[in-house]
């Protein structure tokens, strides 16, 4: 099937209508925080799979993890430039942010022009917050392009550093969670944080002379930036329903929705239940919408798992609730939404004051389809562990055989020390009630010690398999013994990650990492990336995905 879909796309691609070429139409591609929690496994189900298509997100995630099938081989190199190949253990480059980071949990966006063609050093770039009062010497914003670059000059695109597309002061809170990215690139969706009230952007962006210069001397966008008050002085990611150009946004204790994010002008919804006001536990994580259900789900500081029912009128909670962590959690982190099984899955490090945990509910978060997985031990004094979890190549390929969800948690030391599992699935997608391997620690038997969330690839240029996870400090490996972010092969489900195999690709990450985003598989040189931010290195950094040069 897929390869009728790329054969389709290759002849559309090259129509001629009245005998003049048409030309082809770029195929862009977001990658951002999203990308692990909204997910599409293939289905042998063709009514699944008709449904889960109208969702522009499973486009994202094709082209994602396919678009070598279809693509032109990108190796050749921009006039003036020579490549030559790069160790894989190496930094692309670092940029400085000033005088903050992100949050851990928040990761960079990555717009990609067009997945069908060879890189654009224009038009792509990487995008994230920072989480610092903006001012005159501090952007709380930052766009980068000419992105395939490196220190040695031997990257795909000519010069040895990106370029600032721009950096915005927009205005005196802090921007410390993701940015959202439209579908065409030209628009970005965030909120801002301050002392006194919360806003929710929509920014249309622009480069040269007049949008900022670096970290340290932004621009204000002016007229660009449209902004609503949120009411509230905290507030998370928004997620943005590209459908129906919607967005959801929380705040302590309630859900907003906006219509018109991209295309239209933002508009907070004040009718119909919206704003949704919680009155239960406070501390709401970012929301996960599922276009089938029109389920908003979030996750409170007690560790349970809500969700408000969009598809009624007016909009109100759902009867049920997962309550994942039943002692109360550390920080509310954001559930994963996977639409083909029609599945959710919650973690926290603190279910029942003794254990770790992954769940799993329904979309409806039925009390029959709740199960919850203990792994390692509750981990109270870190709220970075665990986040998200991620899943093989073999679960999204729908192969249940092979299929696992990988997690960094606490090990059963005293210490607690950041450690990679995995979970198998009984039939029907049923998570098994224990896991099937680990702990691997990914440091040294230190107290103190943290993960960022998980992020799985599948190169299919390669064939390979790849995990990605940062670790606060003590990886003590390959010359690294501060924070670290690792790249770990886990193509083979036969075999589980050891201490030696954990090893094999490491780069220095002062305080770890912030969440990792992956852009795309292509055959130019340093194109196929991860990014991600230092947490006390205070740096937006490019890495090529090892093993692949």
């Amino acid at each position: 099937m897929r390869a009728m879909i790329v054969a389709v796309l290759i002849v559309l691609a090259v129509v001629v209508l009245g005998g003049q070429a048409v030309k082809p139409v770029p195929v862009s591609v977001v990658s951002d925080w999203t990308d692990g929690h909204v997910i599409f496994p293939q289905s042998n189900s063709i009514a699944v799979m008709i449904n889960i298509q109208r969702d522009p997100r499973y486009w994202q995630q094709w082209w994602r993890r396919f678009a070598a099938a279809a693509s032109p081989v990108a190796g050749s190199a921009p006039p003036g430039v020579t490549l030559r190949p790069r160790p894989v253990n190496q930094r692309d480059w670092s940029v400085s942010l000033g005088g903050a980071s992100v949050r851990p949990q928040s990761f960079p966006a990555k717009f990609t022009f067009d997945v069908t063609q060879t890189p654009s050093c224009t038009a792509d770039y990487v995008v994230t917050g920072i989480n610092a009062a903006g001012s005159s010497s501090q952007a709380n914003i930052i766009g980068l392009n000419r992105l395939y670059t490196n220190s040695g000059g031997t990257g795909f695109c000519s010069g040895t550093a990106p370029a600032v597309m721009f950096a915005y002061n927009v205005g005196p809170g802090l921007v410390p969670a993701a940015v959202v990215i439209s579908l065409d690139g030209k628009k970005l969706a965030f909120n801002e944080n301050n002392s006194t009230s919360s806003y929710f952007h929509v920014l249309t962006h622009a480069t040269g002379a007049g949008n900022g210069t670096d970290a340290t001397h932004p621009a204000t966008p002016g007229s660009k930036d449209s902004r609503v008050a949120l009411g509230e002085a905290t507030t998370t990611t928004p997620f943005v329903d590209y459908l129906n150009d919607t967005a959801y946004v929380t705040t302590t204790t309630r859900v907003h929705k906006f219509t018109g994010v991209f295309k239209g002008t933002p508009a907070e919804v004040k009718t119909g239940g919206w704003p949704y006001t919680h009155t239960g536990t406070t501390g709401l994580s970012t929301p996960v919408f599922d276009l089938n259900t029109k389920h908003v789900f979030f996750k409170d500081f007690e560790g349970h798992v809500h969700y408000v029912n969009d598809s009624v009128t007016p909009a109100g909670l759902g009867s049920n609730t997962f309550a994942i962590a039943s002692t109360g959690d550390n920080t509310a982190r954001p559930v994963i939404v996977d639409s083909t099984n029609g599945k959710i899955y919650g973690y926290s490090s603190n279910g029942g004051g003794t254990y770790s945990v992954v769940g799993q509910a329904d979309l409806n978060l039925s009390l029959t389809s709740q199960v919850t997985v203990h792994v390692g031990l509750a981990n109270t004094t870190s709220a970075r562990q665990p986040f998200a979890p991620d899943f093989n190549n073999h679960y999204y390929t729908g192969d249940l055989s092979g299929a696992y969800l990988y997690v960094v948690s606490s090990d059963s030391s005293g210490n607690r020390v950041p450690s990679l599992y995995r979970v198998g699935f009984d039939a029907g997608w049923t998570l098994k009630s224990t896991t099937a391997d680990g702990p691997t620690r990914l440091a040294t038997n230190t107290s103190g010690l943290a993960a960022s969330p998980v992020t799985t690839f599948y190169n299919s240029r390669l064939g390979k398999d790849f995990l990605f996870v940062g670790v606060s400090d003590n990886c003590q490996s390959r010359g690294v013994t501060g924070g670290c972010i690792r790249s770990i092969d886990i193509t083979n489900p036969a075999t589980f990650p050891t201490a030696t195999s954990v090893n094999s690709v490491i780069l220095a990450a002062p305080g770890g990492t912030s969440g990792i985003t992956v852009d795309n598989v292509s055959g130019a040189n340093g194109a196929s990336s991860v990014y991600y931010v230092t947490l006390t290195g205070n740096s937006l950094v490019k890495a090529t995905q090892a093993a692949l040069l």
